[in-house]
């Protein structure tokens, strides 16, 4: 297992175990195992998909991912486009035979000059062989494709203001993700797909028992706001604080590209811009998580799993764990970085904020034990809090956040200390994962004039040498110029890699007279968007993105709702696959029409039954799903928006 990775381990998700016989739930809104095939579920009601026929004998399982020139194109592009003035390379698995460029009408406007193409023979990730052909001198707003002999990529453009769109999306997707809230028109809506819940959802009595005294209901939270942390209902403060403060730290990169209105949000229209009304989404219930002590409880969540129907028919049991040294760092992290951000906007809520952080820190400073949280036997996992990772991370940002807003003396006398940590080192950075915030602490202290200068200096140089780290995988390893190694597909490495592209970033602040970094980060995110050996985007409604994702709410729905970033290749959980190709683990051609009714040679799937008619994984059994390689995060949003803020022009 990969330590770095978010969800690691092979059954981390077993909530998806729940079928229709397990904690006794109907699985009126998607495909388990009797749904999938059309039988009645445990209410007696049957749903039937794409007119589904009986389910299926198993049958040899047959790897048919990304095929270049038979389910995707031999030529791949980034699928949303390329600004003008930008490197713009197209990668062929074909040897490029008089490689041009047509426009939207057919026209040749680009004959590519045999100078142009280079030779990367086969690329270990895909086992694809791979060219990458330079068309940078095409500057003439347009929509084009390019090609060769007998291949043609998808349609892209090329102009100004390309990844507007992408940038809007990455962050309505949290409108999406929102709980205790009714989700209407004419919000809940992306380019005439209405996307709608109709009542407030996890308000219910259920709701915020204190887990301390399970299995009794003695005292109870009263809990506000949030977002659903991925494809399931649960809420965790080690994932909404982080991410809560990723979307404030991309409006601090460029305050000027956010907008009050830009979102089409309740809130639109209130002089705030919306990216941070958004974000307050989430740090009320960050918030309303505090115990007197200072401390924050770890997470909201039932025993077992998230059932899959409606959100707002959900009436599991909800429970707050106990305290937790990492759910508390990362809260007065994120507060912290709030109270100085909202200051202009929202002095009170700054001055809420403030008053938690500090009260938070205090905790911190007067508990340095690292503290567990108990989940009294919940089946639930503890995601970073546990012995598979420390809080040395979690405390490093704390501790930079408050020296920043606060000028605190003990939290920059810690960050001096953290800085030498292990997690601290180039080496670690590169993993990823939300465990370990110690690149956005690094970040902090380097790109804050008023750090001591001997620390600036330290994390300036941590920060370069991870970046130097990457660049020999992006600039002579991998055929389509990624930052991640064949090793690096497990779990979220998707967001994982925006992780690098924003390391790549920083370091670009750092050195802004070192122009690779910044185009080094612009291949991760032609990556993300379809330049990539599966040949499709991966955030929903952007490019040819894709068609499904896995999600107990919105997995119904086709297409999906906007801007969700999947969790993408996952080869140490669906190595299946793609046996040999790690950075194709992710799609399967069915061949067939399957018992869930999904047509013939689709590419995209979220339903169980898909991977039990292919034969991958035995019927009825869910020891592996869809949920490792096409379900959203929240986190892994926040890193898209990261990055997506600092390609905008």
């Amino acid at each position: 297992m990969a330590p770095t990775s978010r969800k690691s381990s092979p059954n981390s998700r077993l909530f998806h175990l729940i079928g229709t016989g397990v904690a006794g739930v109907s699985l009126a809104h998607c495909g388990a195992a009797s749904l999938a095939s059309g039988q009645p579920d445990a209410a007696g009601m049957v749903v039937v998909r794409h007119g589904a026929v009986a389910a299926k004998p198993q049958v040899k399982a047959v790897a048919s991912p990304a095929m270049p020139g038979v389910n995707v194109p031999a030529v791949k592009v980034n699928t949303v486009g390329y600004p003008t003035g930008w490197r713009k390379l197209a990668i062929f698995n074909v040897e490029p035979k008089a490689p041009l460029v047509r426009d939207a009408q057919g026209r040749v406007v680009l004959e590519i000059a045999a100078d142009n193409v280079e030779a990367r023979g086969v690329d270990a990730a895909s086992q694809d062989a791979v060219w990458q052909v330079d068309f940078s001198v095409l500057e003439n707003p347009g929509t084009y494709t390019v090609e060769g002999e007998g291949v043609k990529s998808d349609p892209f453009e090329i102009g100004d203001g390309v990844y507007r769109k992408a940038f809007v999306a990455g962050m309505k997707h949290f409108y999406f993700q929102r709980t205790r809230m009714a989700l209407e028109l004419p919000y809940a809506e992306w380019e005439g797909t209405s996307y709608t819940r109709a009542k407030p959802s996890h308000v219910h009595a259920d709701v915020g028992w204190d887990l301390e005294d399970y299995p009794a209901k003695k005292r109870k939270w009263n809990v506000e706001g949030g977002w659903h942390d991925a494809g399931n209902y649960d809420m965790y403060i080690p994932s909404t604080a982080p991410t809560a403060q990723g979307l404030l730290m991309a409006y601090e990169w460029n305050p000027s590209l956010f907008l009050d209105g830009q979102l089409n949000i309740p809130e639109s229209g209130n002089k705030i811009p919306d990216l941070l009304d958004e974000a307050r989404w989430g740090l009320i219930w960050v918030l309303s998580m505090q115990e007197e002590s200072g401390a924050f409880r770890h997470r909201e969540a039932v025993m077992k799993w998230s059932p899959e129907k409606p959100a707002d028919e959900d009436r599991t049991v909800r429970w707050i764990a106990g305290v937790s040294t990492a759910a508390t760092a990362k809260a007065v992290a994120a507060l912290a970085l709030a109270a100085r951000v909202y200051k202009p906007w929202d002095g009170p809520f700054a001055t809420r904020c403030e008053t938690a952080a500090r009260k938070g820190w205090a905790f911190l400073q007067a508990n340095p034990k690292r503290i567990l949280v108990d989940g009294k036997g919940s089946e639930q996992t503890v995601w970073d809090d546990n012995g598979e990772f420390t809080a040395v991370g979690a405390k490093f940002v704390a501790a930079t956040e408050m020296w920043a807003s606060f000028g605190d003396a003990s939290a920059l006398a810690l960050a001096t200390e953290l800085a030498d940590s292990k997690e601290a080192q180039p080496t670690e950075l590169i993993k990823g994962a939300w465990a370990n915030l110690s690149r956005w602490a690094l970040g902090n202290l380097a790109l804050n004039d008023k750090t001591p200068v001997a620390l600036r200096q330290k994390a300036q140089t941590l920060i370069l040498s991870a970046a130097e780290l990457l660049r020999q995988q992006i600039q002579q390893s991998d055929g389509y110029r990624c930052a991640s190694k064949p090793e690096d597909y497990y779990w979220a490495s998707n967001s994982q890699l925006m992780e690098k592209a924003h390391i790549l970033l920083m370091a670009s602040r750092v050195a802004p007279d070192q122009p690779w970094l910044v185009e080094a980060a612009r291949d991760q995110w032609h990556w993300i968007l379809g330049r990539n050996p599966n040949g499709y985007s991966m955030v929903t409604r952007i490019g040819k993105g894709p068609d499904r994702l896995y999600h107990m709410e919105w997995g119904a729905s086709e297409p999906p709702p906007p801007g969700y970033l999947i969790g993408g290749p996952n080869h140490q959980n669906m190595g299946f696959l793609a046996p040999n190709a790690p950075a194709k683990a992710l799609l399967w051609d069915n061949p067939e029409l399957l018992s869930s009714g999904l047509p013939a040679h689709s590419m995209w799937h979220w339903r169980q039954s898909d991977l039990w008619d292919g034969g991958f994984v035995d019927h009825d059994k869910w020891t592996d799903g869809w949920w490792a390689v096409t379900e959203s995060d929240i986190y892994y949003n926040a890193n898209l928006v990261l990055v997506a803020v600092a390609m905008q022009q």
